[in-house]
C-alpha cells in the first residue's frame, strides 16, 4: 500500500510529460505554419494574399463567351423585362445584363431586414435568444400566407429572433418578416443600406436591380459588414432553402447554393439571387424577371422558370468546366 502514492505520482508525471510534448509539437507546427504564410506573403507584398492559396487555373479572367450566351437568352426572352448579374468571386469578372433595369424584389427584400437585425445583435441591442410577439397585423397583411410555418400560431405567441430569422430565410416566411420589420425602425434599415454603399439599391417605388442586390451576397461572402460568425449563419440559413424551381434546378445537388428567391404572381415577379459554391470557383448569380400580363399565369411562370434555369445552367457549366 505504501508504494501506491509513488506509482500514482509516476503516472501523473508521465501524463504531464506527454501532454507537454504534444503541446510543444502543436506550438511548433503553428509557428512553422505562421512563418511559412508570412514568407509566402513577403515574397509578393503587393499581391492579394488570397492569391497564394488559389491555384492559377481557378482564376477565370474572361467571361465573354458566357456574357454573349446570357445576352442572347435575355434578348430572346424579352430584353428589358429581365435584370441579370453574375460575378466570379475570385477575380470580380462579371456579366451584367440590364443593370439599370429595376424590378420589384418580392421576397428578396427580406435580406436587408436580416442585415439590420443582425447588426442590432452585434451592437448588443438584441440577442438571438430574445423573443418577439406575434400580433394580428403580422399575419393579416397582403403578403401573409397561411402556408407560412408561423402563420397558424395563435396571436400572442412568442418566437426567438433566431427562429424568426431562420424561418424568414429558409422558408421565406412572411409572418416572420412582418414580426421582425415591425420591431425595426426605418433608420436602422437605412443604416445598413448606406453603410454598404447601396444608395442606389431602391427606387422611390421600391424596385431593385440584380446588380445592386448582388452586393448583399458579396458582403456576406467577404463578411465585410457583419462579422464572420453571423455572415456564415445567414448563408447557412439561405442554403437550407428547399426551393428549387428557379436557379437551383440547374445546379448540382452536391454544390452549396445559399440563395433568396422571391415570387409575386399578382404582379408577375420572379427573382432569385445566391452564391454558387463551385469548388475553388464561387460565383454570385442574380436574376430578376418582370413577367407579362398578356400571358396566362401558368404560361408566364413556366416561361420565367425556363429562362431562370437556362441562365443558371449557362453560368454553372461555364464556370465549372
Amino acid at each position: 500500500m505504501k508504494n501506491q502514492p509513488i506509482k500514482n505520482n509516476k503516472l501523473l508525471i508521465a501524463i504531464i510529460v506527454i501532454l507537454a510534448l504534444i503541446n510543444a509539437g502543436m506550438v511548433a507546427r503553428y509557428v512553422m505554419h505562421s512563418h511559412s504564410i508570412e514568407d509566402i506573403v513577403a515574397e509578393y507584398p503587393y499581391i492579394d494574399p488570397s492569391r497564394n492559396f488559389i491555384p492559377q487555373e481557378h482564376y477565370i479572367t474572361t467571361l465573354q463567351p458566357l456574357r454573349e450566351a446570357v445576352r442572347d437568352l435575355a434578348s430572346d426572352y424579352g430584353g428589358d423585362k429581365v435584370s441579370i448579374y453574375i460575378e466570379f468571386l475570385n477575380t470580380g469578372a462579371n456579366v451584367s445584363i440590364n443593370p439599370d433595369t429595376y424590378i420589384s424584389p418580392a421576397s428578396l427584400i427580406k435580406l436587408p431586414i436580416v442585415f439590420a437585425v443582425m447588426k442590432k445583435i452585434e451592437d448588443g441591442e438584441w440577442k438571438l435568444s430574445n423573443e418577439l410577439v406575434l400580433m394580428s397585423e403580422d399575419r393579416d397583411r397582403g403578403w401573409a400566407d397561411e402556408n407560412d410555418p408561423l402563420w397558424g400560431y395563435p396571436i400572442g405567441s412568442r418566437f426567438t429572433i433566431e427562429r424568426l430569422l431562420e424561418e424568414m430565410l429558409a422558408t421565406s416566411d412572411n409572418t416572420a418578416y412582418f414580426i421582425l420589420s415591425r420591431n425595426l425602425t426605418v433608420g436602422e434599415v437605412n443604416h445598413v443600406i448606406s453603410n454598404l454603399g447601396l444608395e442606389k439599391l431602391l427606387t422611390e417605388d421600391g424596385r431593385v436591380s440584380a446588380k445592386e442586390y448582388s452586393r448583399f451576397l458579396r458582403s456576406l461572402y467577404s463578411a465585410n459588414f457583419l462579422n464572420r460568425e453571423n455572415s456564415q449563419r445567414i448563408l447557412e440559413w439561405l442554403d437550407a432553402s428547399t426551393f428549387e424551381d428557379f436557379l437551383a434546378h440547374s445546379i448540382s445537388n452536391d454544390i452549396p447554393f445559399p440563395h433568396k428567391f422571391g415570387e409575386n404572381t399578382e404582379v408577375r415577379i420572379y427573382a432569385d439571387s445566391g452564391i454558387v459554391y463551385v469548388p475553388n470557383r464561387p460565383f454570385i448569380i442574380s436574376v430578376m424577371i418582370q413577367g407579362s400580363p398578356k400571358l396566362s399565369l401558368e404560361e408566364d411562370r413556366a416561361q420565367a422558370i425556363a429562362f431562370m434555369r437556362a441562365v443558371s445552367q449557362e453560368a454553372y457549366e461555364y464556370i465549372s468546366k
